[in-house]
This record gives structure tokens, sequence and C-alpha cells, in this order.
């Protein structure tokens, strides 16, 4: 029996459209998170193989129960007389039950009414149709049926219970094409494909009846997601962060004597390869691999987030391998693993780019030292702070790093660096306007890993910082020939070329200056080979492309995401789990750079983005 406290419980959840997430009994459990004309239902097995419940447990409003349990139950009495306060209101709800078909069945069979919903029935037929072109020995089945339930257990709610309430009750039979019935082997992978897949195509089809069918008011399928992050989330976030804090990533693999094994390779007449010495580490590898490993990411029920820290760990695991390989070959290997290598297309668009465009005269440009280049930075980063003034960057100048480097928020600059004073205004939008100001945006995100970076973040990221250099008029020739040149050492890199060999490629076949070339290929020979410094050039070329589709700028610096989580991190701001970005480049905000965006956007070639 159900109590009158229960009973309460779910008359003040629906009232307030708070979270309700309710035990019944020992084995059902309830949740609703807000006044929605939808319950999905799911009957569990005495032998629950399938994990079906884990498929239920991604939405946001759910029945999960016993399969012993039937129309004369008080459960399914319940179900019925919140679908009536939810249909009076709405006009109608929609029940949908699913169940696991015979060991055999390769169909999905969707049973329905005849003519009602057209639209939904529709919409579900289609994404499942979609989701069977990668399982070609899959099919989807439409049955008009008065049996809208296992075959093997009673009706949940019977055609006339839901005549009386409201209800548009559908079934869906789902296949068990992720286990092997005579093993009983589990193909988890497989299964969280379809954990995925199958969210998204129930959204579209409920939000379908819901628009088409109620009165409910719904801007867009994904609101139909789940708001409310459980404690899981929270508890990985808060283990990856604390394990990817335990190391600087590119300080480590960053050498610490380059100027000196750059003299070295002068006084050997450049045909000497230099060796680099690093960081001592401060991590047992081994043993953090045991920690990331022990995080329990398969308890995340939302398969955004799930999708988000998996590939989260898996980067962390690469790149705690390739600090255990620095100095090896292996490095190289897993620098391919983590970064990519250069395809055809990129290394071709980088020898276009070399051959077409000339290298800069430099010869009477006026140079900025580190510490000047460091209190124009510091500048910015004021203008920063006046907007958000829990923003704590620093600015530092070190003897041991070469270049300029963001590393969790705080800016370093190697004392040996100089710069043109045409290129400081975008070398400052670069660093602070892009790295320095997605970290905090991402900081004032509820997730530790906007600030830190998901998985495969750096391309995205180069490809918005060196667009910053575009828009605020400080691209130059050289500038994009460099980012081409470290495409081709690269490619040198994972053609098992020698430093020298790839130092005198630059400087004879693409005219790259000494100083230029030595430092690129420092750079691409950095752990034992490196191929990061070819996202640069490939994320610009692919942020032209998102652009030219028609994508958004602003949304990008909402923290530190990849391409591949524009979609999904659109979702979690639909769904109002993360917010809109508070700070926005500075530089965004003139004519200036609006007026060269929008030449972009109406199709500008990439050597016509020099300045």
């Amino acid at each position: 029996m159900i109590d009158q406290q229960t009973k309460e419980a779910l008359t003040e959840a629906l009232k307030t459209g708070n979270v309700l997430q309710l035990s019944l009994g020992d084995k059902s459990l309830i949740r609703i998170e807000r006044r929605l004309p939808f319950l999905l239902i799911y009957r569990e097995q005495p032998e629950d193989y399938y994990k079906i419940s884990d498929l239920v447990k991604t939405e946001s409003s759910y029945l999960i129960t016993e399969s012993s349990v039937d129309f004369n139950s008080d459960i399914a009495l319940l179900v019925k007389e919140l679908a009536r306060e939810l249909s009076e209101e709405y006009g109608t709800m929609m029940v949908l039950e699913v169940w696991v078909g015979p060991p055999d069945s390769k169909s999905f069979v969707l049973k329905t009414a005849k003519e009602k919903a057209p639209n939904t029935v529709k919409a579900f037929q289609k994404g499942l149709e979609d989701f069977c072109s990668t399982y070609t020995h899959l099919k989807v089945e439409v049955a008009v049926d008065t049996i809208r339930h296992p075959v093997h257990l009673e009706d949940f709610l019977t055609l006339k219970q839901c005549q009386e309430s409201g209800i548009y009750l559908m079934g869906l039979e789902i296949p068990p094409f992720f286990q092997n019935h005579e093993t009983q082997e589990f193909f988890y992978l497989v299964f969280e494909e379809f954990k995925i897949g199958f969210s998204n195509i129930l959204r579209k089809a409920v939000y379908e009846f819901v628009r088409v069918q109620t009165s409910f008011d719904i801007q867009n399928y994904q609101r139909l997601g789940t708001t409310e992050v459980d404690e899981a989330v929270w508890e990985v976030d808060r283990e990856l962060s604390d394990i990817e804090s335990k190391y600087q990533f590119l300080l480590l693999i960053s050498p610490i004597n380059t100027m000196q094994a750059k003299e070295e390779f002068v006084a050997n007449n450049y045909q000497k390869n230099p060796k680099f010495l690093y960081r001592n580490l401060p991590i047992d590898p081994d043993r953090l691999k045991e920690e990331l490993f022990r995080i329990d990411i398969r308890s995340i029920e939302d398969p955004t987030l799930s999708f988000l820290y998996t590939e989260k760990r898996e980067e962390l695991e690469k790149q705690i391998t390739m600090l255990k390989e620095r100095g090896t070959k292996n490095f190289m290997y897993s620098s391919i693993r983590l970064y990519s290598s250069p395809g055809v297309k990129l290394y071709e668009t980088a020898k276009d780019i070399l051959k077409t465009l000339p290298p800069d005269h430099l010869e009477e440009v006026a140079w900025v030292d580190a510490y000047d280049m460091a209190k124009f930075c510091m500048e910015e980063i004021e203008q920063y702070k006046r907007i958000y003034p829990e923003l704590d960057a620093k600015v530092e100048v070190k003897n041991d790093i070469v270049g300029m480097l963001v590393s969790r928020g705080q800016l370093y600059i190697g004392s040996s660096f100089k710069i043109p004073e045409q290129r400081i205004k975008a070398l400052i939008h670069h660093e602070v306007g892009t790295h320095v100001l997605t970290f905090y945006n991402g900081k004032m995100q509820p997730f530790g890993q906007m600030s830190s970076g998901f998985a495969d973040y750096d391309e995205l990221q180069e490809g918005l910082a060196v667009l910053a250099e575009y828009l605020v008029g400080g691209l130059t020739g050289s500038r994009l020939r460099t980012l081409a040149a470290r495409v081709i050492a690269g490619r040198a890199v994972t053609e098992g070329m020698t430093f020298e060999e790839t130092y005198h490629t630059l400087t004879e076949e693409y005219d790259a200056l000494p100083e230029q070339a030595f430092q690129i290929t420092a750079r691409a020979y950095q752990g034992g080979g490196c191929t990061k410094d070819i996202i640069y050039l490939r994320g610009l070329i692919k942020l032209i492309e998102y652009l030219q589709d028609g994508g958004e700028l602003e949304p990008l610096y909402v923290g530190k995401i990849g391409f591949k989580h524009i979609p999904l991190i659109q979702d979690l701001r639909i769904r109002d789990i993360i917010k809109t970005s508070p700070l926005a480049p500075s530089y965004l905000k003139t004519d200036c750079a609006q007026e060269r965006l929008k030449k972009i956007k109406e199709g500008l070639t990439l050597t016509e983005l020099v300045n």
C-alpha cells in the first residue's frame, strides 16, 4: 500500500513543480522533475540482464517498478491520478512503457493506437530507423495494437483507465542486440551508444507530442532532459579536477634549456641534434593512473555528462602516459593519440600557405621585450577584473620557458621573449582575451572541468586565439607562415625525420628564418616528438568553417571546450545546467572586429585573413 504521506508528497510536487523522487515500496522508484505531461515506465524483470533501468534513469520523468505491478496496484492507480491531474491542465498526457523483446528479436516494435499522434509516431520511427542504419541487422516496426505492454505481463494501465485519465499510451519493445543471449555476454559500449541515441530519439518524439497534442509550453526538445545534476557528477568532477591539479602538463613537457640547446646547435653548425632537459615530475604516473580509474564515471546517469567525463578521463590517461614517456620515442606515438597527426589535406594547405605568402620584412621593426609585454598583458587583465573581481590572473616572466604560455589561468612569459610592436595587441588577445578569459569563464560554471578543459579543448582554444589575432588586425603573413610551418614540422616528426633534418627543411625549402625555424622545430621535438602545434592551423580552419556554416562565436567562450562539445554544451545550457558566459572578449565589442567577423562569415579565405 502507498501511504498517505507519499500521496501528499506527489501532490505537493505537482503543485509546486519541485523535483520529486520517491521510493514506492521496496523496489519501485518514481522521479518527476517538473509538471511534464509525459511518463516513462519500466517494469523490471526478475533477472535484469539488460540494464534497461539505466536507460530509463537518464530521463526527467520516469517510474521503475516490479514486473508484478499491474492495473490493480496502488502504483498504477497513483499514476492514473497523476495523469488525470496533468491531463486536466494540458489536455492529455503521454505514457510510454519500454521492455526488452525475446532473445532472438531483431526489431524495435513501436505499439500505438491507430491514427493517434502521427507526428510523435513518425518522429519515433525516424529516430529509431536512423539508429538502425549503423546496425543493419536491426529494423523498426510500427504496430497498431491494443496490447502496448509485454505480452507475458498484465496491463500496467488498461485502455479504459487511459481513456478515463486522458492518457495516450504507447509501448516500445527493444531488441536485446547489446547482449549475446547464448553466452550472456553484455556489450557495454554498444549499450552506451544506444543509451545516448535513445535519449535523443525519445525526447524528439515526446517533444512532437507535447508541442502538437498539449498546451504545455516548450521551445526545444532538449528542454525535456533533466535539469538536475545528480551527486555522482559533482564527485566525478571533483576527483578528475584533483588529479589534473597534481601536474601542469604543458610546463612539464616544455624543455627548461631551450636557449642553451639553441646555442649548442648553432655552435655545432646546425648539424647535431640538441638534447633537451625537463622539470622533475611531481607525480608517480602509475599511482596516478590507479586513482584515475577508480573514479566511478559509470554512476553518472545523464548521457551528455557521462560522455564528457568519460572522454576527459581518457585524455588524462594519455597525458599521464606521455609524462612517463618523456624523452623516448613512445612519447611521439602517445602524442599522436592525444593530438592526432597532420592529415594530407592539412599538410597540403600548410605547404600552399608557405609558398603563397611571403615572409614579413622585420629589419626596421621596433621590438618589445618580455617585461614590457607582461605590463601590457596585466593592463588587459585589470580591465576584466573590473567586471569580475574574483579574476586573480597574474603575469610572470620566467627564465625556464620560451614564448608565452597560459597554465591554469596564469600567464607565463619567457625572459628571452620579444615581439614586434605591431603584434602586441594580437598576442594580448590571443593569451589574455582567449586563454585566460575562457579559464575564468569556466571557473564561474558549476563544473571544474569547464575551466581546466574538457577533452580535446586545445584545438578550439587555439582556433579562437588565432582568430582573435585577425579580429584585432594583428594576424601577419609571418604569423600565418609560422602556423603552417608548425604543421610541416609535425609531419616531419611523425615521418621519423631528425631535428636537424626538420630544421634544414624549414630554412631551405620554406625560407624560414634561422631563429623561427629553431623555435618551431624545438616545439615539435619536445618530449620526444609532439604533434600539438598542428592544432593551431587546424583549429583556425575548423573555426572558419563553423562560422561560415552559421555557427555563433560568443557561446564558444563559455569555458574550455572542444568543437565536438558545442552541441553538448548547448544542450546543457538549454537545460539550465550551465550559464551564459559572463565575460566576453573586449575586442568583440569593437566595430572593427565585427566587420572582420562579418567578412569571414561571408566567405573570406585563409590567406585573406592576413591583415
